[in-house]
C-alpha cells in the first residue's frame, strides 16, 4: 500500500509539472494574442469604451486637429504673422527680461568658479542692453519667426490628416478642403462661428469633421480587436487559475512522503545554499520575461524561444519549491552561506572556550571585562551584561545544588534540567548519568534481595511438603502392621514423595550445572522436522492419554540447525511437559516450525488451566509456577533450565504470555557463524 502511495504521490507531483509547462506555453500564447489586440484595440483603457469615437485615440487626434485651428484662428494669416500684429509687447519684455536672466547668471558662475572676486564682471540691466542692443533689437522678429513656424506646422498637419474635412475663415483668410454646409451638418463634426471682439480680432468661422466611412471602419476594427482582448483576459485568467492551482498543489507537495507526511524530506539540490537559490530565481524569472518579450518581438526562431520560456518557468519552480522545503522545515535562515560561516566562526571559538580549564576561562573573561570597562562609557554595555552572566550561572549552581539534594533523599529518577552549554551544563548531564546509574542498580538490588527471599520461601515449601509427607507415613507405617492393608498405600506415598524429592534435587542439580556453564554441547546440523517427528512419536501414548488437541505445522522443505539435538530435545520435553501439567482441558495445543534468514524457529502455543497473573520477565526465574498455590507437581526449574539449555548453544527462548495464552519460541542458529 505504502508503495502505491508512494508511486501515486511521484506521479501527481509528475502530472503537476507536466500541465505547468503546457500552461505556460498556453498563457505565453494567449498573452501575445491578447497583447497584439491591446494595441489594435488603442490600449487597455480603452476596455470600458463602447465606441471607436470614445476611445483614446479618437480623443488625441480631435485635440490635435483642435490644436491647429485655434493656432491658425489665433494667428490668422502669414500675413498677419509678418505684420507683427500677433506679437504683443509683453511676450517681446518676457523674452528680453529672460535674455537679461541668462546672461548675467552666466557672468555670475565665472565670477564665482574664479578664486579671486571681480567684482566689476557683475552684469548690470544698463550694461546689458548696452551689450546686447542687436540681440534685443531682433527679438521681436524671433518670436515673429516662431509663430509663422508654428502656423505653418499647424496649417501642414490639418491638410495631410487622412480622412476629415475642415473650413477655417478668419477674417477673410480661407483655409478649406470642403464648404461649412457640408461639414456642420455630419454625425462626426465640430463646429462654432466667432464674431470680432476688438480691433485686433477678427470674425473667425471654422468646423471640421470625420469621414464617416472612416469612422465606421474604425469603430468595426475597435469593436472586433475590444472582442478579442476580452477573449484573451478571461483565457489568461482561466489558465492562470490552473497555473496556481497546480503551484499550490506542488508547494503542498513539496518535502512530503505518503509514508511520513509529517517530517519534511529533502533532496540533493537541496543542499545549494539559499542565497545562491535565490539568485539563480531571479535569473531564472527574468529568463522567462526575456524570452516572453523576444518571442513577442519576433527577433529569434519562436519555437527555439518557446523551449527556452518553458525551461526558465520550470526552473524557477524548481528553486522556488527549493525555497518551499527550507521554510517547512524552518531551516531558510540555516542553510544560508551567511549562518554557515558564522556558525563555524562561533563553534570553532566555543570550542576552544569550551576546551580549556574553568581557572583559565575566568580570568579570559575577567580580563576582558576589564579591558572593555577601561573603554570610556564601556561600563553601561559591560555591567548589565556581567549581572545577566551573574544570574545566569548562578541559576544554574542552585539547579544544581537542589538536584543534588533530591537524588542525596533517594528520588533517582528526577533530573537535573540546565539548558545551554558549559562546566554547570556538563556536570549536571553526569550527576543525571550517575543518579539514572543508581536507581538501576537499586532496583536491581531489590529485585534480586525479593527472587531470593522467594527462592528460600520456594525452595522450603517444596521440599518441606514431600518430606512432612515421608515423616508422616513413615510414623503412620511403625503404628501398623506388616499385613495392615494400609501398609502397602503409605509406602506409595512414600515412593512418589521421595521420587518428587529426588526430582526436585536433579532438577536443582540440573539448573546449577546449566547455569555454570559446565553442560558440554556437541553442536552440529540437526533436522529439526525429524526432531519434532520423532520426539512427539515417543510422547504418542501421553498425547492420547491426555484431553489435549495438538496442531503440528511443519513446513514442506527441510528445516536444519547447528545445536545439539538431545539438549534441543530435553528443552522441547520440558516445555512439553508443562503443556501436559498446566494446559486447559480439551483446548488445542500449536506447535509450529519456521524459519527466518539466520535462525531455525520452534513455537510451542497453549492455553492455561489457571489464570496467568506472572510477568513475562519473571516466569523463567527458578522456582517461579504459574500456579501461585504451588500445588502442582512442578518444581518451577524447567524454564529456567530450558533457558540456560538454549544458551549453551548459541540459541535463546523467549517467553510471551497474553491473557491466558503461553507461547514459548526457541530460536536457533542456522550454521556455526552466527
Amino acid at each position: 500500500m505504502d508503495t502505491k502511495l508512494k508511486r501515486y504521490n511521484i506521479l501527481f507531483k509528475v502530472l503537476a509539472l507536466a500541465m505547468i509547462a503546457v500552461l505556460s506555453c498556453l498563457m505565453l500564447s494567449s498573452f501575445i494574442e491578447f497583447y497584439n489586440a491591446k494595441n489594435e484595440m488603442g490600449g487597455i483603457g480603452n476596455l470600458t469604451s463602447e465606441h471607436y469615437t470614445d476611445t483614446w485615440q479618437h480623443w488625441s487626434t480631435r485635440n490635435r486637429i483642435q490644436s491647429g485651428v485655434n493656432t491658425i484662428v489665433m494667428y490668422e494669416s502669414k500675413q498677419n504673422i509678418l505684420d507683427g500684429n500677433t506679437v504683443s509687447e509683453r511676450e517681446v519684455e518676457n523674452r528680453v527680461w529672460s535674455l537679461f536672466e541668462n546672461n548675467r547668471y552666466y557672468t555670475e558662475k565665472k565670477v564665482y568658479q574664479s578664486e579671486i572676486l571681480y567684482f566689476d564682471l557683475e552684469l548690470t540691466w544698463e550694461e546689458f542692453q548696452k551689450q546686447y542692443a542687436p540681440n534685443i533689437k531682433n527679438i521681436k522678429n524671433d518670436v515673429i519667426q516662431e509663430h509663422l513656424q508654428m502656423f505653418e506646422n499647424a496649417v501642414y498637419a490639418l491638410e495631410n490628416t487622412p480622412n476629415i474635412y475642415y473650413y477655417i475663415n478668419v477674417g477673410g483668410n480661407v483655409i478649406w478642403n470642403k464648404a461649412y454646409e457640408n461639414i456642420a451638418n455630419r454625425q462626426y463634426s465640430e463646429y462654432q462661428e466667432l464674431e470680432s471682439s476688438g480691433q485686433n480680432s477678427s470674425a473667425a468661422q471654422w468646423a471640421y469633421a470625420f469621414d464617416d466611412v472612416y469612422i465606421y471602419k474604425e469603430n468595426v476594427k475597435f469593436l472586433n480587436a475590444k472582442q478579442n482582448v476580452t477573449n484573451r483576459l478571461i483565457e489568461l485568467s482561466f489558465l492562470a487559475v490552473l497555473f496556481l492551482a497546480c503551484m499550490g498543489y506542488l508547494i503542498f507537495a513539496a518535502g512530503k512522503k505518503p509514508v511520513n507526511s509529517q517530517n519534511v524530506h529533502h533532496i540533493v539540490v537541496d543542499k545549494i545554499y539559499n542565497e545562491f537559490v535565490v539568485c539563480l530565481l531571479f535569473l531564472s524569472g527574468y529568463a522567462t520575461i526575456f524570452c516572453a518579450a523576444v518571442i513577442k518581438r519576433k527577433f529569434f526562431n519562436t519555437a527555439f524561444m518557446f523551449v527556452l520560456f518553458v525551461a526558465s518557468v520550470l526552473l524557477a519552480v524548481a528553486f522556488t519549491l527549493m525555497l518551499v522545503r527550507h521554510i517547512k522545515s524552518r531551516t531558510l535562515m540555516k542553510h544560508t552561506l551567511i549562518f554557515s560561516v558564522c556558525h563555524f566562526i562561533v563553534n570553532i571559538i566555543k570550542n576552544v572556550y569550551n576546551a580549556g580549564p574553568p581557572m583559565l576561562k575566568a580570568f579570559v573573561l575577567v580580563t576582558m571585562l576589564g579591558l572593555f570597562t577601561a573603554i570610556p562609557f564601556a561600563f553601561i554595555i559591560t555591567i548589565p551584561v556581567a549581572l545577566i552572566c551573574a544570574y545566569i550561572y548562578i541559576r544554574k549552581y542552585i539547579t544544581v545544588k537542589n538536584g543534588v539534594k533530591s537524588i542525596k533523599s533517594g528520588l533517582y529518577n528526577e533530573k537535573i534540567e540546565i539548558n545551554g552549554t558549559g562546566e554547570l551544563v556538563a556536570l549536571a548531564e553526569d550527576i543525571n548519568d550517575i543518579s539514572a546509574g543508581l536507581g538501576t542498580e537499586v532496583e536491581r538490588r531489590l529485585k534480586s534481595e525479593r527472587l531470593k527471599t522467594e527462592l528460600i520461601v520456594n525452595v522450603s515449601h517444596d521440599i518441606k511438603t514431600p518430606l512432612t509427607s515421608v515423616i508422616t507415613y513413615v510414623d503412620l507405617l511403625k503404628m501398623e502392621s506388616i499385613d495392615s492393608e494400609n501398609a502397602a498405600k503409605y509406602i506409595d506415598i512414600i515412593a512418589k514423595k521421595s521420587d518428587r524429592l529426588k526430582t526436585l534435587i536433579d532438577d536443582l542439580f540440573d539448573a546449577s550445572k546449566a547455569a555454570s556453564g559446565n553442560v558440554t554441547a556437541n553442536l552440529d546440523e540437526v533436522d529439526i522436522n525429524a526432531l519434532i517427528t520423532q520426539g512427539l512419536g515417543e510422547l504418542d501414548d501421553k498425547i492420547k492419554a491426555s484431553t489435549l488437541d495438538f496442531k503440528i505445522n511443519l513446513p514442506k522443505e527441510k528445516i536444519t540447525a547447528y545445536a545439539d539435538g538431545k539438549l534441543t530435545w530435553r528443552v522441547l520435553e520440558n516445555l512439553l511437559s508443562n503443556v501436559f501439567k498446566y494446559s486447559l482441558a480439551n483446548s488445542r495445543v500449536y506447535i509450529d516450525v519456521f524459519e527466518d534468514e539466520q535462525k531455525a524457529c520452534i513455537s510451542i502455543k497453549n492455553i492455561s488451566a489457571d489464570e496467568l497473573n506472572i510477568p513475562e520477565d519473571e516466569i523463567m526465574e527458578r522456582f517461579k509456577r504459574g500456579d501461585a498455590s504451588r500445588n502442582s507437581e512442578g518444581s518451577g526449574l524447567g524454564l529456567d533450565i530450558a533457558k540456560s539449555l538454549m544458551l549453551c548453544q548459541n540459541g535463546e527462548l523467549i517467553v510471551k504470555i497474553d491473557g491466558d495464552l503461553f507461547k514459548a519460541q526457541l530460536k536457533l542458529p542456522k550454521n556455526s557463524l552466527i
